[in-house]
């Protein structure tokens, strides 16, 4: 596994040591550049300090919804968030992720938006086609399995949008000191939009779930003492791709490295390895080992299918 963190201002880091991060093993960051239509206060001062330090960088989206326990009754809407989101970060490079929608909603399985599922997948949709359009390229999408069973009640969403790479929240440990290895870890469980054809290995809930098709996970959240962090931050690891794996995530690597027909087959054999490392070659900050990590996934988001 390789392991990176995400962040927001929120989290008290007052001096980020990025290259302290590096040298520990952070890989990759994902950090907040929006909270509805606000900038995060501290996007400016760190997007261009993650890249300098060689992690591999991408920021989020926390989309807004009402909330009337907390007095939030009006929220922008998802389509004027998500084209803030477009403003803050402007132009993304090709070893960037592009923007990741998190998804996610207040209640923690009860809604307190006084909208129905259906709605809140209508707003999250909304948001989603902006960053599309934006950018030419899908979206990370950040959600849980919980999110899609409680909140979204397992409505269906068009084929387009599961061509996004999931982002997925479950924690394996309790806030505290941060967990640098998170080899061990169990898979977290796929909502089924995007389970496609992988295996049922476990169940959720009562549901049968694919815990395979993900790219990265968020295993603790609110670790402290993470190498060059003064306040807290989310561990995540991102479980590469590698010859010999199958499953829905080598069929999305197999559409950008333009496999068409029964050549997407969700085998990591040969002729993917040869595509995988014929990529990486083309690229002067990726080693052509075949295996897919943060930086060729980031290259291969930017690959339409």
């Amino acid at each position: 596994m390789v392991i990176g963190i995400d962040t927001a201002s929120v989290a008290g880091n007052r001096a980020i040591d990025w290259t302290k991060a590096k040298s520990s093993g952070i890989a990759f960051a994902i950090i907040r550049a929006a909270y509805g239509t606000g900038k995060d206060t501290k996007f400016d001062q760190e997007w261009p300090r993650i890249k300098a330090a060689g992690i591999v960088r991408g920021a989020y989206l926390f989309l807004r919804f009402p909330c009337h326990s907390k007095n939030i009754y009006k929220v922008p809407t998802p389509t004027a968030q998500a084209e803030a989101v477009c403003k803050f970060v402007g132009k993304l490079d090709p070893n960037d992720f592009p923007i990741s929608l998190d998804v996610e909603f207040p209640g923690e399985g009860q809604p307190d938006t006084g909208m129905t599922s259906a709605q809140l997948l209508k707003g999250v949709l909304e948001a989603w086609n902006v960053l599309k359009n934006n950018y030419g390229v899908a979206p990370l999408v950040y959600t849980s399995a919980r999110v899609w069973i409680d909140d979204l009640k397992n409505l269906p969403v068009p084929g387009t949008v599961t061509e996004s790479l999931l982002w997925l929240a479950r924690y394996a440990f309790a806030p505290g000191p941060a967990v640098m290895n998170l080899d061990q870890v169990a898979n977290p469980p796929v909502p089924p939009p995007w389970a496609g054809s992988d295996p049922k290995l476990i169940t959720y809930r009562g549901e049968p779930y694919s815990n395979q098709n993900w790219c990265a996970h968020q295993a603790q959240g609110d670790a402290t003492d993470c190498p060059g962090f003064s306040g807290a931050v989310d561990m995540n690891r991102v479980r590469p791709v590698v010859k010999g794996d199958s499953g829905e995530r080598v069929k999305w690597l197999q559409r950008r490295l333009g496999f068409t027909g029964t050549n997407v087959d969700g085998k990591f054999g040969p002729m993917t390895d040869a595509a995988v490392r014929k990529l990486q070659a083309s690229k002067p900050d990726v080693v052509a080992d075949g295996i897919v990590g943060p930086r060729t996934y980031a290259y291969l988001c930017w690959q339409n299918p």
